[in-house]
């Protein structure tokens, strides 16, 4: 309480308890209150000590709460009904100040004992506790600031580190981020190059091959042709006649000299006996056009445009598998298959008949039927398997194409003089049709 306040009061204890009283828990005020109860800590002590001697009607009514207090230190709102009850009550105060023995000096002893000018004595010393506590309180808060712009300041530092660290990071990621897609764009483009030279590589190669081919059947030609002339030369020596007279000598005899013409001349080119038999010659088994593999889909437009009928017969099975190798056993790949033949069978320029062949112990129907477009559904016997059905089939045909990968199937058909095509050739036609 300032000092002015305490010299303009006529009722100087009144006003101090007043305003002690009338201050809150909370905000500045109560503060000041802990100030006061602070510096009166002693008389407090005392005027307990005289109460708990008091019989319980002795006691003043309005400090009944605080006797009935056995804790330690009072709480501050017994203590400052503590205090206001000493302060109006002289007999309580007296009591206390009997059994005083503390510093005559002290804030207490002028509150209970209350010598002349009390009033001004406590008021200093509540001014200079105040003053002193305000010090501590400010430099409690500066500590506190101090703090706190040091946290500050360290965080900024921290964020700037981090800032630093996330830009540096960033540069790194996109520097490797364009180092991967140079290295991307340099490996795409040598596997183009790479590509471009094996497709070129693989195209010389073919046309280098369909050359030895056609080279080779020119050579069997010409060997033929040789091993043909061969055969006339031996059989002139046969028949050229016997005596002094040579192969380099002319027989003056013109009988025999005719002979000797007709027998230069046939070796030279056929007689017309020979042209005749030639003619009862039959035409030669059916092939494949010079340059066309049979696992191509040129193979299966060769035997599209084919001008006469000829037999076809299908490997179920493996044909399904090369294509859906994911589901060949099932019933809707067995229907796929015979639909994807039943247009081929009417792309065809000839009316072909289509047979497709499946084993007999594979899961799925056994009834043997043509199909509406032609295409007929047929099982291999108990005791068979679709390859070797396939292969006999062959055999009995005068003309056939077979249409399977397997191995045995194709060396089988092509020994029964039928031409084969690979279900892969199939499977690219379909795929381009």
């Amino acid at each position: 309480m300032p000092v002015e306040i305490l010299l303009s009061s006529q009722s100087l204890p009144r006003a101090i308890t007043r305003y002690v009283l009338s201050t809150r828990q909370d905000g500045a005020m109560s503060g000041f209150r802990g100030i006061w109860i602070s510096l009166l800590s002693d008389a407090i002590v005392a005027a307990r000590a005289v109460l708990r001697d008091l019989d319980p009607p002795e006691i003043p009514a309005g400090v009944r709460k605080v006797a009935a207090y056995s804790g330690g230190q009072l709480p501050p709102p017994l203590a400052t009904s503590l205090l206001a009850e000493l302060d109006r009550n002289e007999w309580l105060r007296g009591k206390a100040a009997e059994d005083w023995d503390g510093d005559p000096a002290s804030a207490s002893s002028l509150f209970l004992e209350r010598p002349e000018g009390w009033w001004l004595s406590l008021a200093e010393t509540v001014q200079g506790e105040t003053g002193r506590q305000q010090e501590a309180e400010m430099a409690d808060l500066r500590h506190e600031v101090d703090k706190a712009e040091a946290k500050q300041q360290a965080a900024a530092d921290k964020i700037a580190d981090y800032r630093k660290r996330m830009a540096a990071e960033r540069k790194k990621a996109k520097d490797t981020a364009a180092a991967v897609r140079r290295s991307l764009e340099a490996r795409q483009a040598a596997a183009a190059g790479e590509m471009k030279r094996a497709r070129a590589e693989a195209h010389h190669v073919e046309q280098r091959l369909q050359q030895l081919e056609m080279e080779h059947r020119e050579l069997q030609d010409s060997f033929d042709a040789l091993r043909t002339r061969l055969a006339k030369s031996r059989r002139l020596r046969m028949d050229s006649p016997s005596g002094t007279e040579t192969s380099r000598s002319v027989p003056s005899d013109p009988v025999k000299l005719a002979r000797l013409l007709d027998l230069q001349a046939a070796s030279f080119g056929r007689s017309p006996e020979q042209e005749d038999a030639q003619q009862l010659i039959q035409p030669p088994s059916l092939t494949l056009e010079p340059g066309v593999r049979p696992d191509s889909s040129d193979a299966v437009r060769w035997l599209l445009t084919l001008d006469r009928p000829v037999v076809v017969l299908v490997d179920g099975y493996n044909a399904q598998f090369h294509i859906n190798p994911e589901d060949f056993t099932s019933g809707a790949s067995r229907r796929a298959l015979v639909e994807a033949l039943q247009r081929l069978r009417a792309a065809a320029t000839a009316p072909h008949r289509v047979v497709v062949v499946y084993d007999s112990t594979l899961p799925g129907e056994r009834i043997a039927r043509t199909a509406q477009g032609g295409v007929e559904v047929r099982f291999a016997e108990q005791e068979l398997i679709a390859d070797e059905e396939i292969v006999a089939m062959a055999a009995e045909l005068d003309e056939a194409i077979v249409i399977s990968s397997d191995r045995e199937v194709r060396e089988g058909a092509e020994a029964n003089r039928a031409v084969v095509l690979w279900s892969e050739a199939l499977r690219d036609w379909l795929n381009r049709a």
